[in-house]
Formats: C-alpha cells, structure tokens, sequence
C-alpha cells in the first residue's frame, strides 16, 4: 500500500499562509516529506515505506469503489473560538446536506470535543446507513511532533491512549457502536503509536488522496487534486469543519461526486471498502 504523508490538518492556529499549516494549504506553507504538490501523483513507493507498518492507506486496487472520508477536527484552540464567537460553527452543513441529497456513503473521523459540542450532530450522522463514524482521537493532538502546527500530546504512552479512549467513549455514548477506525492527526505516528491503536482494538487508516482542501478557498483546486489522483480503492481524505479551516469543500464536493460517478465510481464507506461488503445501492 503507498500514499501521501499528511492531509494537512485543517486545525493548526496559524494562517493559511503560514509554515506549518501543512500541504496544499499554499504555496508557500510547509510541506511533509513525499507529500503530494500540484500535479503529482498522491501515491509513491518511497513515502509507503517511510510510513510506519500497519497503516492503511487504500482498499483493494481490484473495484471501482472509493470512500471519501471526513475529519471532524477540533483542538482546544477551536473550542475557545467558537464560545467567544470568533468562529460561527465547526461544522459545515452543506457538506451532510450533499451527501444526503445525493445518497453518498461517507466516513466521518470524529474527535471527542467534536463529538461533545455537536452531539445532536452525531446522533443524525449515526443514524444514517451511509455514514460510519470513526474515531480521530479526543482534541486532535499530534501523536509525534513536528506535525503541521498542531498541539502534541504530552505523557507519552499513557495519555495516547487516553486521547484514543476518551474520543472512543464519547462517541459511543452517542453512536452506540464502538469506533472501529481511526486516524491519526495530521497522519503524524510511529510505529509504536500504531501498535498502541491496534492493542485498543482499533484500525489506523491513512489516506492516498490528499484533497488539499485545508485552508483552501479554491474549490477548482480541491476538485483538481481529487479528481487526478483518484484509483480504485482511494481512500480521500477531506474536512468537515467549514470555512474558515476548509471553506471549499463542499462546493467542490458538488463537482468530485457526479464526476466520479460518471467515470464508473462507486462511493462506499471504509466499513464496506476494507470489509469486503457490498457497496449501498
């Protein structure tokens, strides 16, 4: 399996501009190593093996299934500015509105505060078929650092494995069904770190498609990188949270799923592409 490094987390504090930010957030912003620019491919055989093993980066290359898969970030940071007003919502509407109305299966990777600020949210998105939710720690701390800004979890082993299980709990308070998937922040981890998420009984999943919509206001660029690096079994890796962090999704998603529909693509949840299940209808 081989894939990019890092989606570029839509949560660090800093300006879209800034270094740090991660890839694709713009020109000038910080890139991971072996991370995909404008016009190169998502995928290399040098990134695969610089990732730690036990990472999954795609489903299988045999159908023309594909999920797109959506992280619902939220640092502490966020939290502070949506009670003081500075950040309307956490939550991009559209984007549930269109995958509803156009009957898409989807992934959605929640992290804890997440979870806890929009309960009534989960429960909607928990009692949609076509929608799995997964598990993208408690408050989207780095697991290893130098990680596009973000925060890194401080205590070592012991608090990774409270930032899996806290984020675990609150969703299955809500969901009723416990994460099977999860997601590192940032897509930052060793190997240890893999290892820590498979003993809790969850699957760390990556990507292969970066969307490069973090901090990015063009969705021709979101369609762009999507729509050229597509494959059968991509796992696209997206944001949930909206404008100001990733305020071209939706609109791109208006354009990604009709053309991938039309070039032969089926959408499915990463419960269907990794499990081997018939994709929705």
């Amino acid at each position: 399996m081989v894939g990019a490094l890092a989606t570029g987390c839509a949560t660090a504090n800093v300006s879209p501009g800034a270094s740090g930010t991660g890839p694709n957030a713009s020109p000038s912003a910080a890139s991971a190593p072996g991370s995909p620019q404008a016009g190169e491919p998502a995928t290399s055989p040098s990134v695969a093996s610089a990732l730690p093993p036990g990472l999954i980066l795609h489903g299988p290359r045999t159908r023309k299934w594909v999920a797109l898969t959506f992280d619902a970030d939220m640092t502490p940071a966020m939290v502070a500015e949506l009670r003081a007003g500075t950040v309307a919502s956490w939550f991009d509407t559209r984007i549930l509105a269109i995958l509803q109305s156009t009957r898409t299966p989807a992934t959605v990777f929640l992290t804890g505060l997440w979870a806890r600020t929009y309960p009534d949210v989960v429960r909607k998105l928990a009692s949609d078929p076509r929608i799995d939710l997964a598990n993208h720690t408690f408050d989207h701390s780095a697991f290893e650092g130098l990680c596009y800004g973000l925060p890194i979890v401080a205590g070592g082993d012991a608090a990774k494995r409270s930032e899996v299980e806290q984020a675990a709990q609150a969703i299955q308070q809500i969901d009723g069904i416990a994460p099977r998937w999860f997601r590192f922040p940032g897509g930052c981890s060793s190997a240890s770190d893999v290892g820590l998420v498979q003993s809790l009984g969850e699957t760390p999943v990556q990507w292969d498609v970066v969307s490069g919509d973090a901090f990015q206001p063009d969705p021709s660029v979101v369609i762009r990188d999507v729509l050229s690096r597509v494959r059968p079994g991509s796992i696209v890796a997206m944001h949930f949270i909206g404008a100001p962090n990733a305020p071209a999704t939706a609109t791109a998603l208006l354009t990604i799923i009709p053309m991938l529909r039309a070039r032969g693509f089926s959408f499915v949840t990463l419960d269907a592409l990794l499990g081997g299940a018939l994709p929705p209808r």
